[in-house]
């Protein structure tokens, strides 16, 4: 199993001016993150477009969907709008995709478009990346989840895999499903890991939609809690790179202030 550097993303899933992302992103890139990353839902901004501001602010730091729902556009559309905005952006940009969130069906239908089954849906994911391939044959592509086609289309077109796994998993669940991935994958892949919650803080979606809380997840010993202390934090995120290889680490940007110091620590390391 390869150790690959620590990078850090922030996921940033509200709406602004042009202005606001640019000033954002500069923050971001200030404070030694890899990249900016947004989500692609109705109740949040639009990716590309988003991305494109923070693009022009910026030098450095990557710019990622995080990650884009194949089922609700068309293959030749996300060729489109990936080869625009890493022109954009100066090849900083890294398409992440999957086959669409828990829920995704509510936005497609306001959408217009099919959502179809789950198999549908990871046929959209594979039209996508030949389409993108032939475009950009060497951008950066990220996917996000855990079956075993999925795991298979990652390692024949993604240099990161985003693990599918709920918030609880411990260390030795997400190490699992990362030797499963590889396996599968055929290949040693970058693994992401999204932080759940640092101290007492959790994004809002995670404790009013699933009702989750910081007390529940350190009973469940959650590899995805960090404490917010940078010894403690940088010891667990080694621990987990050790054991696991999750070494692209990814946050509600709500709590990249609080992380500044450990991103500062670790990342390139």
């Amino acid at each position: 199993m390869t150790h690959h550097s620590f990078r850090f993303g922030a996921v940033v899933g509200r709406r602004g001016t042009a202005a606001v992302w640019g000033a954002t992103a500069r923050e971001l890139e200030q404070a030694g993150f890899s990249s900016l990353l947004v989500p692609d839902t109705l109740g949040t901004a639009s990716p590309f477009l988003a991305l494109a501001a923070a693009a022009t602010t910026t030098e450095r730091l990557h710019l990622g969907t995080w990650v884009l729902a194949a089922p609700l556009r068309s293959a030749a559309a996300v060729a489109r709008e990936a080869s625009t905005l890493h022109e954009l952006a100066g090849g900083r940009f890294e398409l992440g995709l999957g086959a669409g969130r828990p829920g995704g069906e509510h936005d497609a239908l306001r959408l217009g478009v099919d959502w179809g089954a789950p198999g549908r849906r990871v046929d959209a994911v594979e039209r996508a990346l030949i389409a993108v391939h032939a475009e950009l044959p060497d951008l950066p592509v990220v996917i996000a989840g855990n079956g075993d086609r999925m795991l298979r289309l990652a390692g024949a077109h993604a240099r990161t895999l985003a693990l599918a796994v709920p918030p609880t998993a411990t260390v030795d669940e997400v190490a699992a499903l990362a030797t499963r991935a590889r396996d599968r994958a055929g290949t040693d892949l970058e693994i992401a890991l999204q932080i759940a919650g640092v101290g007492e803080s959790l994004p809002e979606w995670l404790s009013t939609r699933l009702g989750l809380t910081p007390e529940g997840l350190r009973e469940a010993d959650a590899a995805a809690l960090l404490s917010g202390d940078v010894d403690r934090d940088a010891a667990h995120l080694e621990r987990l790179r050790e054991v696991a290889g999750v070494s692209y680490v990814t946050m509600s940007h709500e709590h990249a202030a609080v992380l500044g110091p450990l991103v500062a620590r670790l990342a390139g390391r």
